[in-house]
């Protein structure tokens, strides 16, 4: 499975949230519960729905719905697909209302990151392909598998009048989930060329708008320099230590809960922060991160919460998907 945005059982191939998350996950609470965010309670206030941050962070859940029910199959679901039950109920686990889980399905098929097609008298939902590629770029990433530095960024220069902003927003969030960070406005950079990746996720370019394809080439200094602004490396790596030590101290508490619903919970708050924070890494080669890059423990970290915890929730996966 992939990030909240989202390997075997329960080594990596198989990991809930590598096959979808984006996702902005938010601090967990309680070991218990995932994010004080997302708390049943929370998640029908007025308002809450629209604010983006909120928002995000609903869809990681989504994403790794996705990859806690994809378990049992090996981390594959058949044909890509959800049930709607199924989807709603593990979300219910993860602290969403029937109605919010609901309102954010709709949400996101308006947007285009999820899609939808009735199998008899349920709905079976589908990540966007969009989503798709940033759970790889991330999977790949907690495996430690980072690209090679090619002495220059690859980037796209954009213009986009106002009365297209739909396109605009959905270039950059595309861009953004792809590893494209923004260097300047009008100008998103990367550090391998996803160029034609970014194209084939887009709608057909509104008119008088133009989307170019550019490579920035700096001096090494620079690039670093660069890296570390542009993606703000420094705070992150000040996130991933966070979310480790509160991951490890969560991992370490796995027995005290009981098998099913309660070990699920507990297993998102474990690694639901980890794949919100790893949605954030630009994907950069290691010429351009800082010395001691925390980021190298996250994959790790995820394989002792997921041996920690899948004794308690593999049957209770397995119980859902036969549903």
């Amino acid at each position: 499975m992939t990030v909240p945005v989202p390997a075997s059982k329960p080594a990596a191939a198989s990991r809930p949230g590598e096959a979808g998350q984006p996702g902005q996950a938010g601090q967990p609470g309680q070991a218990g519960r995932p994010a004080d965010a997302n708390r049943p309670g929370e998640a029908g206030q007025p308002g809450e729905a629209g604010r983006p941050g909120e928002v995000s962070r609903r869809m990681a859940l989504v994403c790794f719905a996705f990859g806690a029910a994809a378990v049992p199959s090996g981390g594959q679901l058949p044909g890509g697909q959800l049930g709607g039950r199924v989807l709603i109920r593990l979300l219910a686990d993860l602290g969403l209302s029937e109605p919010a889980a609901r309102s954010l399905l709709l949400r996101m098929r308006r947007e285009g990151w999820l899609h939808s097609e009735r199998a008899g008298r349920e709905a079976k939902y589908r990540l966007a392909p969009a989503i798709l590629a940033a759970q790889a770029r991330i999977e790949a990433q907690l495996r430690g598998q980072r690209p090679e530095w090619t002495g220059s960024f690859s980037g796209v220069l954009y213009e986009v009048p106002e009365n297209a902003r739909a396109f605009r927003d959905r270039l950059r969030r595309t861009a953004q989930l792809l590893g494209y960070g923004t260097l300047r406005p009008g100008l998103l950079a990367a550090t391998t060329d996803r160029w034609e990746e970014l194209l084939s996720l887009l709608p057909a370019h509104p008119a008088a708008s133009q989307v170019l394809r550019t490579r920035i080439s700096l001096s090494d200094g620079d690039s670093r320099r660069v890296a570390v602004r542009m993606w703000g490396l420094d705070a992150l790596a000040a996130r991933y230590r966070s979310v480790l030590e509160e991951s490890r101290v969560t991992t370490e508490q796995a027995q005290r809960h009981s098998p099913g619903a309660a070990a699920f919970r507990a297993l998102s708050a474990a690694t639901l922060p980890i794949y919100d924070a790893s949605a954030e890494d630009p994907d950069l080669p290691a010429g351009l991160l800082p010395p001691d890059w925390p980021g190298d423990q996250l994959g790790p970290a995820l394989d002792r919460a997921f041996r920690a915890f899948y004794p308690l929730v593999g049957d209770y996966l397995t119980a859902l998907a036969g549903h």
